[in-house]
């Protein structure tokens, strides 16, 4: 009789699920929500916030989050380097509300962000212009996900609002 194996759970799968747990802590003490997605289609989450009254807001903020063991910084330590598809880099740029990158350390068990559209623009990144199939990104080794930081990421997402104005569904 053959000796069938069980799915197997990685390192992969458990530091994944640590990114998960790290940053949706960091938002649940915000008083917002964060909703991981089934299906990964270049999110892994979104975060719901409210106002000071409880209430719901309007538009979400994206999160694609990346769990890694080995964590790639500059050479004087200042940066966080990870590589990104070209892919991606397509879905995000023409995202109108604020998406990021949220890098997990698993052996600090610390997390970095990334505001990607802010990166793209202000490093003339676009999707259709790239000659190779990723890109490797630079995220300040200061830009900690910190309940400060999800509490600028709900400021970014109010000034996206204001600029985008009154919507017209007619």
């Amino acid at each position: 009789m053959s000796k069938v194996a069980k799915k197997t759970r990685t390192r992969g799968h458990i530091i994944a699920d640590m990114s998960v747990h790290h940053l949706g802590y960091r938002v649940v003490r915000c008083g917002y929500t964060f909703q991981a997605t089934e299906a990964d289609y270049g999110y892994d989450g979104s975060i719901v916030t409210f106002d000071k009254d409880g209430q719901v807001e309007n538009a979400n903020i994206w999160v694609q989050l990346k769990a890694t063991d080995s964590l790639r910084k500059s050479a004087d330590g200042s940066k966080i380097r990870f590589s990104i598809s070209n892919r991606d880099i397509k879905h995000w740029q023409d995202e109108p509300f604020p998406a990021y990158l949220v890098i997990f350390d698993a052996k600090d068990r610390k997390a970095y962000w990334l505001y990607l559209q802010r990166y793209f623009q202000k490093h003339n990144v676009r999707a259709e212009t790239m000659t190779h199939e990723s890109l490797t990104v630079e995220a300040s080794a200061k830009r900690i996900v910190t309940l400060a930081a999800v509490r600028r990421w709900r400021r970014h997402k109010e000034r996206v609002l204001k600029k985008l104005g009154a919507v017209d569904h007619a």
